[in-house]
């Protein structure tokens, strides 16, 4: 079995009796015709660029390589509490930064965003030092393999036997994530989109509870509405994730979309919802 596809069998174990989550398959059905009726979205590459060099286009794996790396948790506390708008958008903007005036000196691009997150009071920094510096003496090697490898169950399994941090997720986010933010940039690893789980984080599963597509018990409602902090691998929180990842297959499934279209278009939905999504401390997302 390839590591990935261990993910769908967690997610299931975690949705069987007593899970406070539970798939509405009418809920699947009606976005099933919503999704086929406004198509999905589709993400400009690079590659169709012609006059843009291999290097350029490895320094751009870099990038995306070491932004997955700690793509996850900017709040602290509420998801209102943002020192400095914290966000993804920002995160990547301090990654541009760091690179600005690169001379091929990885370590100092590690150093340098350390540096510009600490600054900019982003949460959980020890983490996110803790997992860029573990990048610095084979992230250069893993993202050439990226270069030349195609085949993505190869390279999913050298992301998280070389580099921990990815691999401290259960369900595998930031991992799933950075091979479909390759397709999307690139083009590459295309039979790729139609086997990795969905990247589950904060804002696609209070999209699909908005569609309907998952139901949540009253407890589990209650502490989402009022803001209440879910500790990170308790039954809700992975009950969450899992329905996610499982609501998600079936969409692909019924669409014939991969997953980077049914990502992309419940993640572009987020800011058309006001409701409160689960908040929990974490690494993971």
């Amino acid at each position: 079995m390839r590591i990935y596809e261990s993910v769908f069998d967690i997610s299931k174990k975690f949705l069987k009796k007593n899970s406070p989550v539970c798939i509405n398959e009418a809920g699947i059905e009606h976005t099933t015709m919503l999704m086929l009726k406004e198509g999905p979205t589709k993400f400009p590459t690079i590659k169709i660029q012609p006059d843009i060099s291999e290097y350029q286009i490895y320094k751009s794996v870099l990038k995306e390589f070491v932004g997955c790396a700690i793509n996850y948790c900017y709040w602290y506390g509420s998801s209102s509490i943002r020192p400095l708008d914290c966000s993804s958008g920002k995160m990547y903007e301090l990654v541009e930064q760091s690179f600005e005036g690169w001379l091929d000196d990885f370590d100092a691009v590690i150093y340098k965003l350390i540096e510009l997150l600490s600054v900019n009071r982003f949460p959980l920094l020890e983490e996110r030092e803790k997992h860029l510096k573990e990048l610095i003496f084979e992230g250069e090697n893993f993202c050439n393999k990226v270069l030349h490898i195609d085949k993505h169950d190869h390279l999913f399994k050298s992301l998280i036997t070389t580099f921990p941090g990815y691999a401290s997720d259960i369900f595998l986010k930031r991992a799933s994530l950075f091979f479909i933010q390759m397709y999307r940039q690139h083009g590459w690893f295309e039979s790729a989109m139609y086997e990795l789980p969905v990247p589950s984080d904060y804002q696609v599963p209070k999209i699909l509870k908005r569609l309907d597509c998952m139901e949540y018990d009253h407890y589990l409602t209650n502490i989402i509405q009022h803001e209440i902090l879910i500790p990170k691998g308790s039954k809700e929180e992975c009950s969450i994730r899992a329905a996610t990842i499982i609501a998600c297959k079936k969409l692909q499934e019924k669409t014939g979309w991969n997953v980077s279209d049914i990502d992309g278009w419940l993640w572009l939905k987020r800011k058309e919802v006001n409701t409160p999504f689960h908040l929990t401390i974490t690494t993971d997302y």
